[in-house]
């Protein structure tokens, strides 16, 4: 008699690759599943400057865009990242006129008892935000399902959910305010104390915080203001200066030698030359000093 074993699937995961689309996509697996992504993206478009421009991959925890946040990506080509879900629900947005695409990419369900432990590696422990104006600080907790993420301040709880950012505005009375994020690895606390640097915008431009990226990037609007000479005192996350129709003289070749930069690394510039010869956009690759907090 011929015996043959025959393989009894009781639970099994089978990944799927990610479709394409043009803006948003949600991602479903089964109810009582979570759904755990693997992705990279990349734009072959050079010279570029995505997170400049603020185009980024945007990953949700819902069915749309009114869900908690679990990261934004906006690289040229990022590493490969793995993100998770809390539910059977992740809903992935593009932002308009974006240039990207997925590499090597796929998602598949987890079952909600197969747990990652909760870690805090990749939280950044001293960050930047404006003085005065609308900033984020960022907790990008790892682990599955996703974590929820306990945002204090001053000690007592201001936010408790799996979104990775937190919303402030930097005043005088909030300059020493003391903030920490934690997460629950099964039963282990583990917690983050969260400094920050207060950068001020140089008059009498504009700036704003940037979307689409985890690293609190500023955009310096001096359009306009009747410059006559580049500002020192930028931003050091600054990734985008607009100097046109100023005053200014053709700018020299280390124009920007003076000025502090995070190791970001590039700086979309306008600037219009004295001239006349009419506005340009350029790419200045910056190097952040000796000792430059990341």
């Amino acid at each position: 008699m011929l015996l043959v074993t025959v393989p009894i699937i009781t639970e099994g995961y089978f990944q799927q690759c990610i479709p394409d689309f043009d803006t948003t996509q949600l991602l479903q697996v089964e109810k009582g599943q979570h759904v755990e992504i693997r992705f990279s993206i990349y734009t072959s478009y050079w010279p570029r400057a995505p997170c400049a421009d603020e185009e980024y991959l945007e990953i949700r925890d819902g069915h749309d865009q009114s869900a908690n946040l679990l990261g934004v990506f906006c690289e040229r080509i990022t590493p490969h990242f793995t993100r998770r879900s809390s539910g059977h629900n992740m809903w992935l947005r593009f932002s308009s006129q974006h240039p990207y695409w997925f590499w090597n990419s796929s998602y598949e369900g987890k079952a909600i008892n197969e747990t990652v432990p909760a870690n805090l590696s990749k939280v950044v422990q001293t960050q930047f935000v404006l003085f005065n104006h609308s900033s984020s600080l960022r907790c990008p907790a790892e682990g599955g399902p996703a974590p929820y993420i306990v945002w204090r301040k001053n000690g007592a709880v201001a936010q408790n959910s799996v979104s990775v950012k937190f919303q402030l505005k930097i005043n005088e009375k909030e300059i020493n305010t003391n903030y920490s994020c934690e997460v629950d690895s099964n039963g282990l606390l583990k917690r983050k104390n969260i400094s920050f640097i207060v950068e001020g915008c140089p008059e009498p431009c504009l700036c704003s915080a940037l979307r689409g990226n985890m690293k609190g990037f500023i955009r310096v609007d001096c359009e306009r203001t009747q410059l006559t000479s580049v500002p020192q005192n930028i931003p050091r996350t600054t990734v985008k200066l607009d100097l046109s129709k100023n005053q200014l003289p053709d700018l020299p070749p280390r124009v920007f030698a003076g000025i502090r930069v995070s190791k970001h690394g590039l700086l979309k510039l306008w600037s219009t030359c004295s001239r006349g010869l009419g506005q340009h956009t350029g790419y200045l690759s910056l190097r952040a000093s000796p000792g430059m907090v990341p």
